[in-house]
């Protein structure tokens, strides 16, 4: 593909961002159909298979320039930035990488819920309509137009970028709200799992609900670069190579993955984890994942004596960018892609 091709992407990523309205049922259905196609026919190279010969829950990445992207929380106009971003030393932007199949761009999960800025009142507003049985909807279209927005750009990149294009799953991908398969329901300000799933069956109906939900369960846990590793959230205990990929049978597993809080994980989890799955190279190696936010004017933040690095903030658009020929330095490759100031 040509860099006119990439151009195009990048206005419709773009437009999208820019939506005010959730998107309409079939467009939705038809992205969803061909990211879950992509998805299925994923190479054992990059996704090795578990013992029914599905997609396991590890990638093992292209040598290439990685970036890393921590949580979306319904903010379009975040993926929209980091598409049309330029790496440093690189003349093109990150969306044309991709189709040059030159970078890797990995999501690291939790594309619904808003959490920044007056997120606290948009919810308490939007309780209200859930209360009525959505008679009255305006406050939680807005909310789920940009979280579905979040979710078709997704989609669309899976598809257009199938080899290079990933996202993990985050404790927030849950559309069912469900209980089990190391899901928990989520809440915060409000019951935003619940209401979501609500809003969702109501909108777009139970089919295209289940047929989300099983894109959620398809996604991968854990990304393996050269001398990194990601996930969404801190490993609770150390894992194997063959827990995360038998990960539809190790629920708890893939709780250990998206749900660890602060202080959560077990001494030693990130150091044995990076050992069992970079071997040699998890000398120097480090473990990035969003899930908590980092404190307010830090960039980024360290945990697990070190190998651990925390980099998810809600008001702010940063993004790790990673090269496979050395070992990461967060002060480095913690970077951030901020809007510019309006004229």
């Amino acid at each position: 593909m040509g860099g006119s091709n990439s151009e195009a992407f990048l206005a419709e990523a773009e437009a999208i961002a820019l939506r005010s309205v959730p998107p309409p049922q079939p467009e939705f259905k038809a992205a969803l159909a061909a990211a879950r196609t992509a998805l299925s026919l994923e190479a054992p190279a990059l996704r090795p298979r578990d013992g029914r010969d599905l997609p396991g829950g590890i990638l093992n990445l292209p040598k290439l320039p990685t970036a890393l992207l921590p949580d979306l929380l319904a903010r379009p106009e975040f993926l929209a930035a980091a598409l049309a971003w330029r790496p440093p030393h690189c003349p093109a932007p990150l969306a044309e990488l991709l189709e040059r199949g030159e970078a890797n761009l990995v999501c690291l999960g939790d594309l619904f819920h808003s959490e920044a800025g007056g997120a606290a009142a948009t919810w308490k507003a939007a309780s209200l309509e859930y209360l009525s049985g959505w008679k009255k909807r305006g406050v939680m279209d807005a909310e789920m137009g940009r979280a579905l927005a979040v979710a078709l750009l997704v989609l669309r990149c899976k598809a257009a970028f199938p080899k290079v294009f990933h996202c993990l799953k985050g404790n927030h991908d849950n559309i069912a709200n469900e209980e089990g398969r190391g899901d928990h329901p989520f809440y915060k300000y409000a019951i935003e799992g619940e209401m979501a799933s609500s809003w969702f069956l109501e909108s777009y109906g139970q089919e295209l609900l289940s047929a989300y939900r099983e894109f959620e369960l398809d996604l991968p846990l854990v990304a393996r670069g050269e001398h990194f590793v990601a996930s969404h959230a801190e490993p609770a205990f150390a894992l194997r190579e063959a827990d995360i990929v038998e990960y539809r049978l190790r629920p708890d597993v893939v709780e250990a993955l998206i749900w660890t809080p602060n202080d959560g994980a077990e001494a030693g989890s990130v150091e044995a984890s990076l050992a069992a799955l970079l071997g040699s190279r998890a000398k120097g190696a480090l473990w990035f994942g969003g899930h908590r936010p980092i404190e307010a004017g830090l960039r980024y933040q360290l945990r697990a004596r070190g190998r651990y690095v925390q980099f998810h903030a809600p008001e702010h658009r940063r993004l790790a960018w990673l090269d496979p020929g050395r070992n990461p330095e967060p002060e480095r490759d913690i970077l951030s892609i901020e809007a510019p100031p309006r004229s």
